[in-house]
């Protein structure tokens, strides 16, 4: 048996295009400009790569993701069987030939999905900061300020709620559009625009099945750049589902960076008159700058959650901590450090704390484009 006949692309020749390319493409991610990247590839390439993809395979019905994972095992289990029946077949020569064969076929397999990766969706990464383009600093405001946004945020929210109901009793799901996709799609896509950012083709954001299949592993959302597509956890509560799959569709009109999808979720709740869906998007930011003042002052905090919050906001919020429950995290540890370690590969070398970027984000947007700090 000869591997080069097994698989075309075990033939030196193929493999010497494919890891040459790989490494070129490496390169490029490394030593390109930020600006060079920005112009060349996300607003040149990559709104190409998404109008052709958002017009041909993401047309399936089916969300891609499951897909990708089907064909994974798929070809896993064609390469375990082909490994098995020239085992069989073989003296001891043969058989460790047959398993150098199978590790050849599965690196190749591997090498090609990181190609992919970087010319599908990953180059964004090099992207130039949000910040940059727009023309403002980050800022990180400090504990007397942060305590005066959470107090008037909140005053904003109650005010977006009582334009809901009238009751204090968490929101119910039927409240929430039954197609929320194709009302969120069109808000993350405005706010762009609106910022001279392309908003190009239709991505997708599904609903993943079944109930907790991101939740138990400490993610509510993942977008999966080898499918194209943004995907939420069903098992979300409805008050968190647009911000996530706002922050879903950001990372898949072409931004790698946590604190920067979150960023544009929440600019996406200024494009819209639903009252529900603006409650939605800047309560998820909201939880933010709470969190950081329940970090820095958590006395002073829970003392007004438990006396000022708006009772219809505490009980949101409590529905919400009811429903993650539900859904306990399977090695919640293991996942942080693969998560970070992917983040650190990408450059941004904050790891998990990118995603808390989003209030120096917020913040420092706010300062540019209202000055007196007036909203």
């Amino acid at each position: 048996m000869h591997l080069n006949q097994r698989s075309f692309f075990l033939r030196p020749a193929a493999l010497k295009w494919i890891t040459g390319i790989l490494l070129i493409s490496l390169l490029l991610r490394i030593a390109l400009p930020a600006r060079t990247i920005e112009f060349v590839y996300s607003r040149g390439l990559f709104p190409a790569v998404r109008t052709i993809w958002d017009n041909s395979l993401a047309l399936l019905p089916v969300p891609l993701f499951y897909l990708f994972w089907v064909t994974v095992v798929g070809v896993l289990v064609l390469e375990g069987r082909r490994w098995g029946r020239v085992r069989s077949a073989s003296r001891d020569r043969g058989k460790r030939r047959a398993t150098l064969s199978i590790f050849a076929h599965l690196g190749v397999y591997v090498l090609l999905l990181v190609l992919a990766f970087l010319w599908l969706w990953g180059f964004n990464y090099g992207r130039e900061p949000v910040e940059t383009r727009l023309s403002f600093a980050l800022y990180e405001p400090p504990l007397p300020e942060l305590r005066q946004r959470v107090f008037e945020i909140e005053t904003r929210l109650s005010e977006l709620r009582g334009q809901v109901t009238g009751d204090t009793l968490a929101l119910p799901d039927d409240r929430f559009p039954a197609d929320l996709e194709a009302d969120i799609r069109p808000l993350v896509a405005a706010s762009l625009l609106r910022h001279n950012y392309p908003a190009p083709g239709r991505p997708r954001g599904w609903e993943l099945l079944p109930r907790g299949i991101l939740l138990r592993l400490s993610t509510a959302g993942v977008y999966w750049p080898w499918a194209g597509q943004g995907n939420i956890d069903a098992g979300l509560h409805p008050l968190q589902k647009p911000a996530v799959l706002a922050h879903e569709l950001a990372h898949a009109y072409g931004f790698g960076d946590e604190g920067t999808c979150s960023f544009w979720g929440y600019l996406a709740a200024a494009e819209t008159r639903d009252p529900l869906l603006r409650y939605a998007l800047e309560l998820a930011y909201w939880r933010h700058l709470a969190g950081q003042l329940r970090y820095a002052d958590p006395e002073g905090y829970l003392q007004w959650r438990s006396t000022e919050l708006d009772p219809g906001i505490r009980n949101d919020l409590q529905a919400i901590y009811d429903n993650g429950e539900k859904y306990q995290d399977i090695a919640p540890a293991l996942r942080d450090a693969t998560y970070t370690a992917y983040l650190k590969a990408q450059g941004i070398h904050e790891g998990l704390l990118n995603y808390g970027r989003v209030v120096r984000l917020v913040e420092g947007y706010r300062r540019a484009t209202t000055p007196a700090g007036n909203e």
